[in-house]
C-alpha cells in the first residue's frame, strides 16, 4: 500500500531525517492507525540505499517479502525464538534469509542492498527475556543493520531499548478526518460512530470487508439480553465466542462499553443509539472503575504469559457486570 493515501502516515514520514537515521526506529500507535504501512515505506527507503526508489525487479521482492535484505516479523506474539535461534536446526533455516530469526539474519552480511532491514510488528508482546536478546542488535549495530520495531501500547518496552531508538508516534486520528478518508474510499453507508471509539481507519475498512461491521453491536446486544436474563451466563458466552473477533478485542469491547456507561454517570448524560437501553440500568461507578482497572490489567499480561482460558475469563467479568449493573 502506497503511504500517499494515508495523510497523517505522510506527515510523519516526511519529517523523518533519513541523512541521520537511527538503527533503531519504535513506530508508536493505537492498532489500525497504519504501522506497518509506515515502517514498510521506511524500510523500502533504507533497502533502496535511501534513494526515491527500488529498481523494478527489487521492488517486487519487497512487496512479496522476499527480499533477502528484507526481514518483515509479523505475528500476534513474538517469542524468544524468533529473537534469537535456540537451536541450529533445518526448520529454522531459510533458505534465503538464513537462520529464521533476527540476531542470526542481521549478522549475515546484505546481498542486494547496502543495508539490512528488520520489522518487528507487535513488538510490545515480546517478553522480558525476548527484549533482552533483541538489545545487542540495537547497543552494538552493524553499520548496514536497521530494527523497525511497532507497539501499540506507549512504554511497554524495556527503558534500555527505548534509550537506543527513535520514537515516532502515531496519534488518535479524529472521527471527522476517519470519516472523510472512509468517504475517500468510497465507504458511505457506515462512519466511525458506528465502531468503537478506538477503531482507526484500517480496523474499521478492514471490518467492512470482512463482515465483522456488526460485531461491536452484536456484543452490545448480548450483554443487554445477558443483564435483562433473556439469556443465561453460559449462553452468553457462547454467544461472545462466536464472534468473528478475537480475545483482545473481546477485552476492549468490555472497556468500551463500561468507559461510556461510567462517562455517562458521571457527566449525567443520557446514553442513545446502540446504548439506550442502559438508561434504565443502576450500577455503582466504584463498581465498574474497578471492573475496567482489571480488564486494563488483564489486557497487559495477556503479552507476558503463554496462555489464557478464554471461557474463563468471560465466566468472571460476566459474574463481576452481572453483579455491578442491575435494572432500576
Amino acid at each position: 500500500m502506497s503511504i500517499e493515501k494515508y495523510d497523517w502516515l505522510k506527515d510523519i514520514y516526511n519529517q523523518i531525517n533519513f541523512n541521520n537515521l537511527p538503527h533503531g526506529i519504535i513506530i508508536n500507535g493505537p492498532s489500525g492507525v497504519g504501522k506497518k504501512i509506515l515502517a514498510k515505506e521506511i524500510s523500502q527507503k533504507i533497502i533502496s540505499n535511501f534513494k526515491e526508489r527500488l529498481d523494478p525487479q527489487n521492488q517486487s521482492l519487497f512487496n512479496t517479502d522476499h527480499h533477502p535484505d528484507f526481514y518483515l516479523l509479523d505475528r500476534d506474539k513474538i517469542y524468544l525464538k524468533d529473537i534469537i535461534k535456540q537451536k541450529k536446526e533445518s526448520k529454522y533455516w531459510d533458505d534465503e534469509k538464513g537462520y529464521k530469526d533476527v540476531v542470526s539474519f542481521l549478522t549475515l552480511t546484505p546481498s542486494i542492498s547496502k543495508n539490512k532491514v528488520v520489522c518487528i510488528m507487535n513488538a510490545d508482546s515480546m517478553n522480558e527475556e525476548s527484549q533482552n536478546a533483541l538489545l545487542k542488535s540495537l547497543e552494538e549495530p552493524a553499520s548496514y543493520s536497521y530494527i523497525i520495531m511497532t507497539t501499540s501500547r506507549p512504554k511497554s518496552l524495556k527503558q534500555t531499548i527505548y534509550s537506543r531508538c527513535q520514537v515516532l508516534n502515531i496519534p488518535h486520528i479524529s472521527s471527522y478526518k476517519i470519516d472523510e478518508w472512509l468517504n475517500d474510499h468510497g465507504v458511505t453507508d457506515y462512519s466511525s460512530t458506528d465502531f468503537p471509539s478506538y477503531a482507526m481507519p484500517l480496523n474499521i475498512l478492514d471490518d467492512i470487508q470482512s463482515d465483522r461491521h456488526n460485531s461491536y453491536k452484536e456484543f452490545i446486544s448480548i450483554i443487554n439480553q445477558f443483564l435483562d436474563q433473556k439469556i443465561d451466563q453460559g449462553q452468553a458466552i457462547k454467544y461472545i465466542n462466536d464472534l468473528d473477533i478475537n480475545f483482545i478485542s473481546k477485552v476492549n469491547y468490555f472497556v468500551e462499553l463500561l468507559k461510556i456507561l461510567l462517562k455517562s454517570k458521571l457527566t449525567n448524560e443520557s446514553l442513545s443509539g446502540t446504548y439506550k437501553s442502559f438508561n434504565s440500568k443502576k450500577f455503582s461507578n466504584l463498581k465498574i472503575s474497578n471492573i475496567i482497572v482489571e480488564l486494563n490489567d488483564l489486557r497487559h499480561d495477556f503479552y507476558d504469559v503463554s496462555s489464557i482460558n478464554e471461557t474463563h475469563v468471560l465466566n468472571y467479568f460476566c459474574s463481576e457486570l452481572k453483579q455491578s449493573i442491575r435494572q432500576q
